[in-house]
């Protein structure tokens, strides 16, 4: 039982190895799945770059922002009025105010 098995898969192979068309048509699909594979790698690669250099863009915009409103609230705590901290900062006079009544 188990020869006529390996002799039957020596038959399918000779067949193949015989066959120019199936070989070549063998080989295109292979290379085609190893594109296919190298392409997906690829593009997980540059999804992977791209949004780690969008967190740190958001980040640093965070970061900013913080600081900005830090400043603002420095301010405030100093008894700079709006009229000020708005030239000074450029921050709208109704942002300024909505930051003073949430620090009281």
């Amino acid at each position: 039982m188990q020869d006529s098995k390996i002799k039957d898969a020596l038959d399918v192979s000779d067949r193949f190895m015989d066959d120019l068309d199936e070989r070549l048509a063998y080989v295109n699909r292979e290379m085609a799945m190893m594109d296919y594979k190298s392409d997906t790698e690829g593009y997980y690669r540059d999804g992977f770059a791209d949004g780690k250099a969008e967190g740190k863009a958001e980040g640093k915009a965070e970061g900013r922002a913080e600081e900005r409103y830090n400043i603002i609230v420095n301010m405030i705590e100093n008894g700079i009025d709006d009229e000020t901290i708005n030239k000074l900062t450029k921050i709208s006079i109704e942002e300024i105010r909505e930051i003073r009544k949430n620090n009281k």
